[in-house]
């Protein structure tokens, strides 16, 4: 059997640049002999240290052959990826068809603007990753086969997102879902972001009786409270499908994924991953600025974001579709010791710039 590990054949050897202190830099290039897929990358989007990642999952191979460890039926290649997310599609499709309807009278209308859910493409969204956010994230978590590939958790993903953060609207969701379980929909995770159980999207009752319901219909997910250092907050809730392929659903108020998709794009800096390739002129001067950044200055931007998503919780809910003031309603005051290119609001603007010409492309 030919074992094509996760290698460095990913990348052409033309593309590879030495960027700053932070390694090296994969550049976005574009691959002849892959088709391009019509989804967007759920960070609703990557620079690592590939090279070397890839050097070590290939020697973890040998090892395993050597060892007669290696019993995996299906290794990773380029053709492997692509026809493994085209066998997400149709289930994936039907998921968001489900997912719809059973939300369908919990989204805002002209007739009911105060209904939870944002209306249209802004409040249920899905995605199906891209073969290179595949190839990056497979690889940084070391994985050899297909199969372990697909059960990553995030391969296809999707989003529902509420006009506040109020846990009596977010009930209502998991009302929803209930019904969708009921159904036959099976949830094998929900882990619940908050920094305190007061910042939280969803009540610790609202849990248990959702808990509650999934063992009346004899499924047992694994139901945790999880906090991290930055204070994001949103409930993300693993569906399996009925072939074993698992879907993320993520539920925040827009006003927290307003601050998450600017807050991403930091986080892809910190995890040395790239930008998605609309976003270049973005990671471009993260890459002039970031790496001069001195100690108070790292220690202020880190408390920024923090603060940053602890705000997003206490702003109160909107009309559904009143346009927002970003930064009035969003975005705090960036500090004045941190250079302004990197503010929230030049970024958010930034960002809507770059999807304009994407969209025009």
């Amino acid at each position: 059997m030919n074992i094509q590990a996760l290698t460095p054949k990913f990348f052409r050897n033309d593309i590879i640049t030495r960027s700053n202190q932070n390694g090296l830099n994969v550049n976005n290039a574009s691959y002849p002999n892959l088709r391009p897929l019509e989804k967007d990358t759920v960070s609703f989007g990557a620079k690592t240290k590939f090279i070397v990642d890839a050097a070590e999952a290939v020697e973890d191979v040998a090892k395993k052959k050597v060892a007669g460890e290696w019993n995996y039926e299906t290794p990773i290649t380029r053709q492997g990826i692509i026809d493994l997310l085209d066998s997400f599609e149709k289930p994936f499709s039907k998921f968001l068809r489900d997912l719809k309807a059973e939300m369908k009278h919990l989204v805002a209308t002209d007739s009911k603007p105060n209904n939870p859910i944002m209306p249209g493409l802004a409040g249920i969204k899905g995605r199906i990753k891209s073969v290179e956010g595949v190839e990056v994230k497979s690889n940084s978590r070391k994985l050899f086969t297909i199969e372990q590939i697909a059960q990553m958790g995030d391969v296809a993903g999707a989003r529902i997102v509420m006009r506040d953060a109020s846990p009596e609207n977010t009930a209502l969701v998991f009302d929803a879902i209930g019904n969708m379980v009921k159904k036959g929909a099976k949830i094998k995770e929900v882990e619940n972001y908050r920094s305190t159980p007061k910042n939280s999207y969803v009540s610790q009752s609202t849990l248990d009786e959702f808990e509650a319901l999934c063992q009346k219909f004899g499924q047992y997910p694994e139901i945790k409270n999880k906090s991290l250092p930055n204070s994001y907050t949103a409930v993300h809730v693993t569906f399996e499908l009925p072939d074993g392929k698992l879907v993320e659903l993520q539920i925040m108020g827009r006003d927290m994924e307003n601050v998450k998709e600017v807050e991403d794009l930091f986080y892809k800096w910190r995890c040395e991953k790239d930008f998605a390739p609309k976003y270049r002129p973005i990671q471009t001067i993260f890459e002039r600025i970031m790496p001069t950044l001195d100690d108070f200055q790292n220690t202020t931007l880190a408390r920024y974001i923090k603060d940053s998503y602890e705000h997003a919780l206490e702003i109160p809910a909107m009309p559904a579709k009143r346009k927002p003031n970003y930064d009035k309603d969003y975005f705090l005051p960036f500090p004045y010791s941190l250079p302004q290119e990197l503010s929230y609001k030049n970024l958010h603007r930034m960002m809507e710039e770059c999807n304009g010409r994407a969209k025009k492309k």
